[in-house]
């Protein structure tokens, strides 16, 4: 259940149907996140004849943001990260395969390219804390954490700090996301890319507006089969063909992410019980799962289902058939909430609410859900309606329509029958 709890908020609640003027320069950010030195607030929009250094993967999506941005006239760089030392894993990596074609696009574009390594800030800022997580039996989400982390905070401060603008030009930083930046009335906001199915908003909601004031998003107001036909049309069939980038954050796709994982953490088999906490089966070790996920128990005639995680008695609590109630809730805390653009007014103070549209995960229709602040690091989400597989560790984020003002880390969940 849901700890501090305030059930006599008397705050009116309303939705957030007008644009609040930003208080401060940098986001409301709870908890600790890395210390980046933040670009300098540009004094002007994106112009043709500045310079535009663009993260490249070798995927197609940067390859076309190389293509329109110099078509549009910007004086593109093109770099690639290094982020995993593949001496240290077992397997194929195709990183180096990446930036071969990073650098026959940027050939073919005649653009200069370079690669920086940040495998150690990656491990240390990222990987460190992912694993972190996982043996606390919670899932985290590592894209979120790298976008924030490493492109937008190591990458963006050592571009921005290594290209200096030249007299009456500036330098800005651009990606192949599916996502858009709005810089009208003096705030600059993240929007949903147009294309609601590629839409990246959601992996980028923790980073903030000072960041994002210099970043440019070459793809946001197209969709991913328009961009296929442009790489085609100029001769990039082989980057076409290759498969999309669906894995953790550049560590790329496995077939089996716990099998990676159990390289990495030490966390014992134990027994898997149901809500009764009647033994059913074993567990592999509580990192392999994820709450909502065929838990792969054979045990009777259902299929079982993981409902919760009992860390200190190393326990996997499991429930029979997909829908059961135990799988659903509407109501959560986030802890390290990050707002974009500062914390709305009506937030300002302590139970003061919200309503918005609200996401658990990537692949979620939004829903309404109310805001309410509960502490200086806390918030509570509470939804219209259930939804399935809430997972404290991922990330719970909030639009005002197409405008991302940020989110949060699930932290706990309101599960009525667990």
């Amino acid at each position: 259940m849901l700890a501090h709890r305030n059930a006599a908020t008397s705050i009116a609640c309303r939705f957030f149907n007008s644009l609040y003027r930003l208080h401060a320069s940098k986001p409301t950010i709870s908890g600790k996140r890395c210390s980046h030195t933040l670009p300098s607030i540009p004094k002007r929009s994106p112009s043709p004849g500045d310079s535009v250094i663009l993260a490249m993967s070798g995927g197609v999506d940067s390859s076309v943001s190389a293509i329109l941005l110099k078509e549009q006239g910007y004086k593109v760089q093109g770099v690639y990260m290094r982020n995993w030392d593949t001496s240290d894993e077992r397997g194929v990596c195709t990183s180096e395969e990446d930036y071969r074609d990073v650098q026959s696009v940027c050939d073919t574009l005649d653009i200069p390219c370079r690669r920086i390594d940040f495998t150690k800030e990656y491990w240390n800022q990222v990987f460190q804390k992912t694993l972190d997580d996982y043996e606390r039996g919670v899932t985290p989400n590592p894209d979120v954490m790298c976008n924030r982390e490493i492109k937008f905070g190591a990458l963006l401060e050592r571009c921005m700090s290594s290209s200096p603008s030249a007299a009456g030009a500036e330098t800005w930083f651009a990606t192949g996301h599916y996502a858009r930046i709005d810089r009208s009335k003096g705030v600059t906001k993240l929007l949903r890319g147009l294309d609601a199915s590629k839409d990246q908003s959601y992996y980028l909601s923790a980073v903030g507006e000072q960041a994002f004031s210099r970043v440019m998003f070459p793809l946001g107001h197209l969709p991913k089969t328009r961009v296929k036909e442009l790489a085609l049309h100029h001769g990039l069939d082989s980057i076409v063909k290759k498969p999309e980038s669906m894995g953790i954050c550049f560590v790329g796709k496995r077939a089996k992410f716990a099998d990676f994982l159990a390289q990495y953490i030490h966390a014992p088999p134990g027994p898997a019980v149901d809500l009764h906490d009647n033994i059913i089966g074993q567990h592999r070790g509580l990192f392999a799962y994820t709450i909502g996920q065929g838990a792969h128990i054979h045990h009777g005639t259902e299929r079982w289902f993981v409902a919760g995680k009992d860390v200190a008695s190393n326990k996997l609590i499991c429930v029979p058939g997909t829908d059961h109630p135990s799988l659903f809730a509407n109501r959560l805390t986030a802890r390290d909430w990050i707002w974009i653009n500062g914390e709305p007014p009506e937030l300002s103070q302590m139970n003061g609410c919200l309503v918005l549209d609200g996401q658990v995960r990537y692949r979620q229709s939004s829903i309404k859900c109310t805001i309410t602040k509960t502490s200086e690091s806390h918030y509570d989400v509470k939804f219209v309606s259930s939804i399935r597989g809430i997972a404290s560790g991922q990330n719970v984020v909030v639009w005002n329509g197409d405008w991302c003002l940020g989110g949060g880390i699930i932290d706990t969940i309101d599960t009525p029958t667990l």
